[in-house]
């Protein structure tokens, strides 16, 4: 129980909620299983008192109230209990976290490519209630601040500009924030999704960009089935911007981080999709639409 910050300890025992284990732990989150009524549980506490980080939180607990209310076709974690501020009590969920590294360094296998897509397609293909999400990012005011940056030339700022004039506005329902370490493998009870704080509306296929770009790293069959979904339904363009907002993030991130292995390995995996990804994006640019 002394994992918890102080001020929670008292609110714990109180509810009967009993820490077993810390399974992980930043400044920002404490992770860990535990008890509650004699019923598993996983349990998140937030540390950082950013304000950012406060509002993702409220966000994610405003999400678990979504799906209590409307089940989304996947199996998530239900909410046990929250102080509303600090504290989440969820459903433990069996499974193997698909990779703890966020660019894994092996292949997935068919079957492992095949539950990915399948468990992150079917949340994208969801009806969500119309008013449970909200856009999550301002696709045009990124984009603007990149190039300041000086990770978009005036020449690909253009191209985005031109493509999001044609894909309208953000309407699919994403997790937002698919890392390997947020997919949950089961054989028997199949796959599911964790870490909600992100999730929203976006351009079509933003989860997938993501997919792309991290596993695909290591992964070409998960690569190949991405871009040919991408041209059976129909949104190469918004693949294309959404592959651009992922990149350049990535790029940004890796750059800012200290020399080191990490930055050393990742780095050149980066540049050299960011690569490939700029070539299409000119290219759906000056096609017809």
């Amino acid at each position: 129980m002394s994992a918890l910050p102080a001020d929670l300890i008292a609110l714990a025992l109180a509810m009967g909620l009993e820490i077993t284990e810390v399974l992980h732990r930043t400044d920002k989150t404490l992770l860990a299983s535990g008890t509650l009524s004699g019923q598993r549980v996983a349990v998140k506490c937030l540390l950082d008192p950013d304000p950012f980080w406060a509002e993702k939180w409220r966000h994610e607990v405003d999400v678990y109230e979504v799906f209590a209310e409307s089940p989304p076709p996947l199996r998530v974690p239900r909410l046990l209990y929250t102080d509303g501020a600090r504290l989440l009590v969820l459903e433990w969920v069996d499974g193997q976290r698909l990779d703890d590294d966020r660019y894994p360094q092996r292949a997935l296998n068919t079957q492992e490519t095949d539950a990915v897509l399948g468990c992150v397609r079917s949340f994208n293909q969801w009806p969500a209630p119309g008013t449970g999400f909200e856009v999550v990012f301002d696709y045009q005011d990124r984009f603007r601040r990149y190039r300041d940056y000086g990770y978009l030339t005036d020449a690909d700022h253009d191209a985005l500009a031109r493509l999001l004039r044609r894909v309208g506005e953000p309407r699919q329902v994403n997790h937002g924030d698919p890392l390997p370490s947020n997919i949950l493998l089961d054989p028997s009870l199949g796959t599911t999704l964790l870490d909600w704080e992100y999730t929203g509306l976006f351009l079509p296929g933003f989860d997938l960009a993501m997919l792309h770009t991290q596993i695909g790293a290591h992964s070409p069959l998960i690569k190949t089935r991405i871009d040919d979904l991408a041209a059976e339904s129909g949104t190469e363009d918004a693949f294309a911007v959404n592959l651009a907002a992922v990149l350049t993030r990535e790029l940004r991130m890796h750059h800012e981080l200290p020399d080191g292995p990490l930055r050393g390995s990742r780095l050149p995996l980066i540049e050299a999709a960011w690569a490939h990804a700029r070539d299409r994006l000119h290219q759906q640019a000056s096609r017809r639409p």
